[in-house]
């Protein structure tokens, strides 16, 4: 929406400070005690894309609102305006003479400007992952920071137009140190009752782990992002429009605007004050008078989702909406944090990955992740982050070739598509055809990843840096396990899937890149051989489906009858088990937005099984094809992994009038099943669920699939009292537990009518390729030593953040280095790690307990680490703590403190006050269970 829209809220009057305007709170304008105070709040509302591209938007709307209002606050001292949106912002700050930027910067350090959220974009809450979230405040607020000052640091976050509310952003946003969240969008249920009991303002505990300073103060909007009913404003109305142009006739500033401005209402029989405000001096009112009154607040500690506007709508499609640019915006962070610590470790500036940042940023945007906008917007997005990757691996290779030593850059190549096996560099069709992989690992500790290339031809040797060579790929070495497997991709289907896009090919070359060292990486060489005909080995075995496939401790069993799935077994342990393809028939209402199915789904049956066995003995694969829809699968077992891989493509065509949504339904044979199941929140705390269940209001079930679908960001859980069953995904999805035990997750929503979701892509319809990872175990210790808790988070992290593969033909020495002189311990994650000021040799670092309270017995525990000799390239000098967003220095973060809330325990590493005992130069750093603390730290390179 591109509207200068206003809102009013009404308060009791809070006490005049008699101060001088200033910024922060001390600007907010003093109240009448004896009246109704009413803040009448202008606001921008500038989607970064939705029925436009945000260039559209930018050009035709909003660089004229932004002008505009800033000429308006000159004229006024009076009046107010918050800007939310930083990328329009920054766009349009460019544009700007310096004269101009010091008004608006004056404009700020008055408070009749205030930037409110500061993130680059009002991202989405229930289909992001909480790196990319942080990633977008740190870049918004870093350009706040450096453009306009400290007094531009936001106190409130406003999240009007996003489609539900996720307690993991509320954990966030106190993070950052903002003392407030307003939004619009809740369950109409939950509205109705809440203005019933007038609670529509709260305390939202953000987490279970994190105690009370993860409270922050929520207000939900009365009439969605607009005025009240009946107060008419600005284009909503039919009122006579506002001319401000005195050359012309219909001039009527005066008598529009004057006459608004002297309104003076009264509310049974009270006058009113009616002033311009912010969402800040709102929040600061209510806070001191609920101070000074000895009142409580509700307190929420469950979540705002689903969403649902009525009882037949109910917004749980987005969930799943373009699975595809779901899965490019993970693939992009990925690459995002790849690029940002080669860059943080080669000494670059912080600038260098702007490209990606910035795509990133507005990916996250709540009509971009969501894949609520049109078609062509979408592409746009995906053009944006394409652009970016592409940027982001010169960065890259300049990095690379810097660390190396080298004279001139490295010609990386990065390879996005290689889920259609495409890759220019791996495919040419010459013999003797000779490569380079680099395989970097971003996460800070030890790890072993299955290498899946493209290739033509049917032999390859392999060396890796011990300078082991293999002709034959059906070998191990000590260097890497060399199972080379040249196994064809989907080539099963009865759709040549593959051949629909441009340099795909038939093989795929997996090598297993075992022990690939923390925050390092390891280069092999491969090269295609013509071997004469008994140097050949047999090509990969297919054959009938039979009753186990895998190894000793690693397989799954079939029924032969129906050749479907009947168990797994993992760690030794066996569970019953089906899996199934589904699609319910889109409702009439069902969209981009809004699930509503007609009637229980269909099964997709089984037409084929093949078995493929690999010599190579790492991997056993079976090949599925399900009727109609395009639908294959194929079921990986890794003889060392803790998952089953579910590697689908589900297409697109002949899906009738009106479209389908495609699920997959996994269904173990728990014993005794909990009704409950969990699904993560942003990639990090797990939330409870229950079938046809809300915390804080009755709940009506006229929608009983899509009303109990939740986001899945990462992983969703079933249990019993002894065991549990996990299913990660490889992008956000919707899921639930429409039966006790049993997980359906939503892979798709195909359309043949004209609401932005009939897709194409190469003048077909999309496929969707996806990847499901299945585990089950002994909830407590048990499975390798380990709860599984513990193996859950393992595997997500390993998925989120894999090795990222770097291609060249570019001669570089076959070798291995690690940038860390020791792994973090297993409970810890390096969640960042970019350059932040190279002027004073600064770098942002994040560390994070990656576990809850009570996941593990022993890793749930607080962990101290000792940073003072962790990297090989620097030495570290001085740590200083900021908030989240790493725009405020702890110290000078100071939000407003609740009486009814418990202070924390002053030992606590969550303390603050303990937190700032810590000296800058004292390098060892305590983290409680899900606690993140950010650090500018001084560095020094190494000799």
């Amino acid at each position: 929406m591109h509207i200068l829209y206003v809102i009013l809220f009404l308060t009791i009057a809070w006490k005049e400070s008699g101060a001088a305007l200033k910024c922060g709170y001390d600007s907010c304008h003093a109240v009448n005690q004896s009246k109704i105070n009413v803040h009448i709040v202008p606001h921008s509302h500038d989607d970064v894309g939705w029925l436009r591209t945000m260039d559209e938007y930018y050009y035709n709307e909003v660089q004229q609102i932004l002008s505009s209002v800033i000429e308006a606050l000159v004229e006024d001292s009076n009046r107010r305006f918050i800007q939310v949106e930083t990328a329009f912002f920054y766009k349009w700050w460019s544009f700007q003479t310096q004269h101009l930027k010091s008004i608006v910067k004056q404009l700020v350090e008055e408070g009749r400007l205030e930037i409110v959220n500061g993130a680059w974009s009002m991202n989405d809450e229930a289909t992001v992952h909480y790196q990319s979230i942080v990633d977008q405040f740190t870049l918004g607020l870093r350009f706040v920071q450096d453009n306009l000052g400290s007094c531009a640091r936001p106190r409130t976050s406003w999240q009007i137009d996003t489609f539900g509310h996720s307690r993991e952003y509320a954990s966030l946003v106190s993070q950052f140190g903002m003392d407030a969240i307003f939004f619009a969008r809740l369950d109409y249920r939950d509205k109705a009752k809440r203005l019933k009991d007038k609670a529509m303002e709260m305390l939202w505990t953000g987490s279970a782990s994190l105690g009370s300073d993860s409270n922050v103060f929520t207000s939900v909007l009365y009439h969605n992002y607009s005025p009240p009913p009946k107060f008419c404003f600005d284009i909503l109305c039919q009122d006579e429009a506002i001319v401000n142009d005195t050359d012309s006739f219909e001039y009527n500033w005066e008598t529009r605007a004057r006459g608004f401005q002297k309104f003076n209402p009264k509310i049974n029989g009270k006058e009113v004050n009616l002033f311009y405000s912010t969402p800040s001096c709102y929040s600061k009112a209510v806070h001191d008078y609920v101070q000074e009154k000895k009142l409580k607040l509700h307190v929420k500690t469950d979540d705002f989702l689903p969403y649902a506007t009525g009882p037949n709508v109910v917004w749980t499609g987005y969930f799943t909406s373009r699975p595809n640019c779901k899965k490019l915006e993970r693939l992009s962070n990925n690459m995002l944090q790849v690029s940002k610590q080669l860059g943080a470790l080669a000494g670059k500036p912080y600038e260098s990955n702007a490209p990606l940042s910035h795509a990133m940023g507005v990916m996250q945007h709540h009509n971009a992740i969501t894949g609520t906008g049109l078609d062509y917007v979408a592409k746009d997005y995906q053009r944006l982050l394409a652009n970016g990757i592409e940027k982001a691996t010169l960065e890259a290779a300049s990095s690379f070739s810097s660390i190396l030593g080298l004279s001139k850059n490295l010609n990386l190549t990065s390879c996005p598509q290689l889920n259609v096996s495409v890759c220019s560099v791996t495919t040419q069709d010459n013999s003797n055809k000779e490569f380079t992989v680099i395989v970097y690992n971003p996460l800070a500790r030890n790890t072993s990843h299955y290498v899946h290339i493209p290739v033509r031809g049917n032999s390859y040797e392999v060396v890796g840096p011990t300078g082991n060579i293999s002709k034959n790929l059906n070998q191990f070495h000590n260097f890497v396990a060399l199972p080379g497997e040249v196994v064809e991709s989907h080539m099963t289907t009865p759709v040549d899937y593959f051949t629909e896009v441009p340099g795909s090919v038939y093989a795929t070359l997996i090598f297993k890149a075992d022990n690939l060292p923390a925050l390092g990486y390891k280069v092999y060489k491969l090269r295609s051989w013509i071997l004469s005909e008994e140097q050949q080995r047999e090509p990969p075995q297919v054959r009938q489906l039979v009753d186990q496939i895998g190894f000793e401790d690693r397989y799954v069993n079939f029924d032969l009858s129906t050749g479907r799935l009947k168990s797994i077994t993992l760690f030794g342990s066996t569970l019953e088990f089906t899996q199934q393809f589904l699609c319910y028939k889109s409702g009439a209402t069902s969209n981009s937005y809004i699930f509503t199915p007609a009637g229980e789904p269909e099964e997709l049956r089984l037409v084929e099984n093949k078995v493929l066995i690999n010599d190579g003995n790492l991997i056993r694969e079976v090949h599925q094809t399900f009727r109609a829809y395009g639908i294959t699968q194929i079921i990986r077992i890794y003889k060392d992994k803790d998952f089953i891989e579910f590697d689908w493509v589900v297409g697109s065509q002949d899906v009738g009038s009106g479209g389908r949504e495609f699920v997959i339904r996994y269904t173990p044979n728990l014993l005794q099943p909990h009704e409950d199941f969990y699904t993560d929140a942003n990639g990090r705390e797990m939330m409870q669920r229950k079938k046809n269940n809300r915390e804080t209001y009755n709940y009506t079930d006229e929608q009983p699939q899509s009303g109990n679908y939740y986001p899945v960001n990462t992983r969703i859980v079933v249990k019993n009292d002894t065991h549990e069953f996990a299913v990660m995904t490889d992008r956000s999805q919707g899921g639930t537990s429409l039966n006790p035990g049993q997980i359906e997750l939503m892979v798709e929503i195909a359309r043949q009518i004209p609401d932005g979701l009939d897709e194409h892509e190469f003048d077909k319809p999309v496929k969707i390729r996806g990847a499901h990872y299945v585990t089950h175990g002994v909830s407590a210790k048990g499975n390798g030593g380990r709860t599984m808790a513990v193996v859950q988070r393992d595997i997500v992290q390993r998925k989120l953040l894999q090795p990222w593969l770097f291609f060249t033909t570019d001669d570089i020495p076959v070798r291995e280095q690690s940038f860390l002189n020791k792994e973090l311990p297993p409970n810890v994650h390096l969640l960042t790690l970019e350059s932040w000021d190279s002027e004073k040799n600064a770098l942002l670092i994040r560390l994070e307990h990656i576990l809850e309270k009570e996941e593990d017995p022993d890793l749930s525990k607080k962990v101290t680490v000792d940073m003072t000799d962790v990297f090989k390239p620097f030495v570290i000098h001085t740590m200083k703590e900021h908030t989240l967003a790493a725009n405020v220095p702890l110290e000078e973060s100071d939000r407003l403190n609740w009486s009814q809330l418990k202070p924390e325990d002053a030992s606590s590493p969550l303390s603050k006050s303990q937190r700032l005992k810590r000296a800058e130069t004292d390098l060892k750093i305590t983290l409680a269970p899900m606690q993140i603390r950010t650090f500018v730290v001084t560095v020094e390179p190494r000799v």
